[in-house]
């Protein structure tokens, strides 16, 4: 009996005394420590045309040719099987995906397979001028934009070399595009952005955005000075008012909150204060195919590989739900103020952020 299988066993066992994996467990994609694996991230590419600094070395790196990432052909076919294990929310990230020629039209095929209930985009704006209103006819349901600064010289500074004001047409032109929220995702950098967590909240007040200000990760590319915790965020918006919590939808590890009369919403992920390794429902899923169960973790299967020596639907399921086996309780990152990133060591860009 296969791991995948005997843990399937043991787990109908568990569940009510089974003698055999009942169809509805074979179907989902639960992991040793009963978590149910309903997301996952694809990474399209590792190209971006910015260098943020906790993303990308300031070289650069040895990028994937053309021929070593996975064809929209295959990405549809795994999207697919997993949407068949279970999986329901699909982010599409980079690098920054819209690097990718043709990404519209994946998108379209994606929105056409059963049992997919989102697909998401994580971009830096840059390009959503020229695309916001493909990516809002094919069906995407949400944007996921990348802002660390309001301040031009500042986000250049953050982003090696980037132009602020292309940032914020593009956030203009996904909402004339007919994008109802938006969500910014800004990385808290201590003596970088974090004297404008104010100013960046205040986008909420008047348009319907949702910011989430999240802990900086270790990935090699960090010092541990620049660690800024989210606690120490939310008493920089004390003045704005009271954070009412927002509970009337899933926000995955966001803790949601609402200031009196402002139409958006502030949330804050933290990974490193307050890791929610036990809840985590994720896969990712790098350019060239190869499938983590967790960011932190180097462990994982090649579904490329796989496709190309032959792999049938139901070879490729198994081979998921092995990743999903692979998953550990928790990431190993709270053993030293960054963690022991130290641990692994890698570019944001070459996984999915």
């Amino acid at each position: 009996m296969s791991l995948v299988y005997g843990y399937l066993f043991w787990l109908g066992i568990k569940r009510g005394g089974l003698t055999n994996p009942s169809a509805e467990i074979m179907n989902k994609l639960i992991d040793r420590f009963d978590r149910e694996i309903r997301y996952l991230r694809i990474s399209v590419t590792d190209r971006c045309d910015l260098r943020c600094i906790y993303c990308m070395p300031k070289e650069g790196i040895l990028r994937k040719t053309h021929e070593d990432i996975l064809s929209f052909e295959e990405i549809y076919r795994i999207v697919k099987v997993s949407a068949g294990l279970g999986v329901w929310k699909i982010r599409i990230t980079g690098g920054e995906p819209l690097v990718r020629k043709g990404l519209p039209l994946l998108i379209s095929r994606l929105k056409t397979i059963s049992g997919l209930k989102e697909i998401a985009l994580t971009t830096n704006g840059l390009s959503l001028k020229e695309y916001a209103s493909s990516l809002k006819a094919v069906g995407l349901d949400r944007i996921n934009i990348s802002l660390d600064s309001l301040i031009p010289e500042r986000f250049s500074a953050i982003t090696r070399g980037g132009n602020l004001s292309d940032c914020l047409i593009g956030i203009e032109s996904a909402f004339s595009a007919g994008f109802e929220t938006i969500k910014i995702n800004t990385v808290l950098l201590r003596n970088f952005n974090t004297d404008e967590i104010t100013d960046i909240a205040e986008l909420t007040r008047e348009q319907p955005i949702n910011v989430r200000f999240i802990e900086c990760m270790p990935t090699g590319l960090v010092k541990d000075d620049l660690f800024f915790s989210c606690s120490e965020a939310k008493k920089a918006l004390f003045h704005l008012g009271t954070l009412e919590p927002v509970t009337d939808e899933n926000h995955g590890p966001a803790k949601v909150y609402r200031l009196n009369g402002f139409r958006g919403t502030v949330g804050f992920i933290s990974p490193m204060s307050e890791p929610f390794c036990s809840t985590c429902d994720k896969l990712r899923m790098t350019a060239d195919g190869r499938l983590r169960s967790c960011l932190h973790s180097s462990r994982a299967v090649d579904l490329r590989k796989a496709i190309m020596n032959g792999a049938s639907d139901e070879g490729l399921a198994t081979i998921i739900r092995e990743a999903v086996m692979l998953k550990p309780r928790s990431h190993n990152l709270t053993e030293s103020p960054l963690g022991a990133a130290a641990s692994e060591n890698f570019s944001m860009c070459q996984i999915g952020g």
